[in-house]
């Protein structure tokens, strides 16, 4: 199901799951932690609205965007022997 997802893929997805992961910890362990106060409202508000649901996806969704661009490219360039990813000899032209 998962085979060949792009290395970006699985790089977002640890973000996003590490994410959630370190602040159920914080806010478990730490008394009141959800509710302390920042600039006037609780902290959570910032942490889970402006950077967990906003910034933080639109900052991996413009990555999967990015990366999955210079993939194609680099896929395209293989077929056509242009990179220097290509095997050793693959640009050279045997004459007869």
């Amino acid at each position: 199901m998962f085979k060949g997802m792009p290395k970006i893929f699985w790089a977002g997805t640890a973000l996003m799951y590490g994410w959630i992961g370190i602040f159920m910890i914080l806010e478990m362990t730490i008394p009141g932690f959800p509710l302390k106060k920042f600039m006037g409202v609780p902290a959570c508000y910032f942490y889970n609205w402006l950077v967990g649901i906003l910034l933080m996806n639109v900052i991996i969704s413009f990555l999967y965007y990015w990366f999955e661009e210079k993939r194609e490219e680099r896929i395209k360039a293989r077929k056509n022997r242009e990179t220097q990813d290509a095997h050793t000899g693959a640009n050279i032209v045997h004459e007869n």
